[in-house]
């Protein structure tokens, strides 16, 4: 291994874990939309009533749904963010460059994807605690709850964070290269989910309804390696053109 390779390592490293210290703020904003999410979580995520005069059944079904899609949402805003002009200047004191700085920000987003991940789990389960203890047990019924169940959601949750915030990352950088990226990107977005509703569904079909845990892994390994790619090499061309 040349030195070049040791010294970009080593600068990523310092980079990553100065960045774990100056951004802690953001940590604590995905507890906040976590907790909101997690109120909103309370008042059910689907809810079905049947009747025919004379017997009336009303089903409120409840899950963590709503807070792994807020954890999701977070985590790609942050990874919008972070290739964002504010960010740069926290990076001022350190010494850096393109490549260091945009693998210690992937260090970082990866890290928030495994707290994330971690986290959205277990205010599902604490989702569960709250409804077994403030409602009639003898109304509400539960699923079985295994530990492996549990382990399972968390390694998905995680992934599917590391899509988010590579997609977002990759988005980022768009925005950085041209501010009218700002206004397409959203519009491209929205008009191929309206227009090309079948593409849209295969997309997500391609992630979501994927049978195979090996091959979920993949998928989104592959993915997110591509678009973090696409994200570095990107980068750097905005500094050579500079």
């Amino acid at each position: 291994m040349s030195s070049k390779e040791v010294n970009l390592l080593s600068i990523s490293c310092k980079q990553y874990f100065y960045k774990l210290k100056a951004y802690s703020f953001l940590v604590h904003s995905l507890i906040i939309v976590q907790l909101i999410a997690l109120l909103f979580s309370m008042g059910g995520v689907f809810n079905m009533s049947s009747g025919n005069g004379e017997l009336s059944v009303s089903v409120k079904s409840y899950n963590s749904n709503i807070v792994i899609v807020f954890s999701l949402l977070w985590i790609m805003f942050i990874a919008v963010q972070l290739i964002s002009r504010p960010y740069k200047k926290m990076e001022f004191p350190l010494v850096t460059n393109r490549l260091s700085g945009n693998l210690s920000n992937i260090g970082f987003l990866v890290t928030g994807c495994l707290f994330g991940g971690i986290t959205s789990s277990l205010v599902g389960v604490l989702l569960r605690l709250i409804t077994y203890f403030m409602f009639d047990r003898s109304q509400v019924v539960f699923n079985r709850f295994f530990l492996s169940d549990l382990l399972l959601g968390i390694f998905v949750a995680i992934l599917y964070m590391l899509l988010f915030s590579a997609l977002g990352y990759f988005i980022g950088v768009l925005a950085q290269l041209n501010v009218s990226f700002v206004i397409i990107i959203p519009a491209v977005i929205l008009g191929v989910l309206r227009v090309y509703n079948d593409f849209s569904q295969s997309v997500f079909k391609f992630f979501a309804f994927e049978v195979s845990l090996i091959m979920f892994v993949l998928k989104v390994i592959i993915t997110s390696t591509i678009l973090f790619s696409f994200s570095i090499f990107l980068s750097n061309r905005k500094e050579v053109s500079k």
